[in-house]
């Protein structure tokens, strides 16, 4: 019987050797598994952090050329609400120079050139204030009606030429408007 005992003990050895083998491969693979999904969830977490980085990288960028954006146009209409105050001021200027001895000048200056470019005018219209300083042509019938400086001539064909202060403005205004928006953007 002793063999047969011996052969039992060689088995329950042998169960538990395999037992024991087994149970150290199920460790190893469980060992496996959880360096794996530890692996895998430090990927997805550099994968998830560098995405949000990502995403905060452009979202910033955005905000950035957002308030770029909005930097300029502030600029750019305090430039033209600037600009808009300087054509005001200079139109309250030019309705002060009637009968002032600036404007009887510029006025003078203003019928030499219209009649100058409309040679055969027959009438000249001006300012009151300024009529009586002015000698055109006695060929020339002046009329003091206008509510500006400067001139107005018309020939007898329906002709004029408008050569009064604010036309003069208006027509120097927009090279004036780029000159001052110029030179504010250089001294900025």
């Amino acid at each position: 019987m002793m063999a047969l005992r011996d052969l039992l003990t060689a088995l329950e050895e042998e169960g538990a050797a395999e037992h024991e083998k087994a149970q150290q491969n199920r460790r190893r693979q469980a060992a496996q598994i959880v360096a794996d999904s530890r692996e895998r969830g430090a990927r997805l977490q550099t994968d998830a952090v560098t995405a949000a980085e990502a995403a905060a990288r452009q979202e910033a960028q955005s905000l950035l050329t957002a308030a770029r954006s909005g930097a300029r146009r502030a600029v750019r209409t305090a430039r033209d609400d600037a600009l808009e105050e300087v054509l005001d001021k200079v139109r309250a200027q030019l309705l002060t120079l009637p009968g002032s001895q600036v404007g009887v000048k510029a006025a003078v200056a203003c019928v030499d050139e219209i009649l100058a470019a409309l040679p055969h005018a027959t009438t000249l219209r001006v300012h009151p204030a300024d009529a009586a300083t002015l000698r055109p042509d006695p060929s020339v019938r002046l009329v003091a009606d206008l509510g500006t400086g400067g001139a107005i001539a018309e020939d007898d064909r329906g002709r004029y030429i408008d050569n009064t202060f604010p036309t003069r403005l208006a027509n120097l205004w927009p090279e004036a408007r780029v000159g001052l928006s110029r030179s504010w953007e250089q001294g900025s």
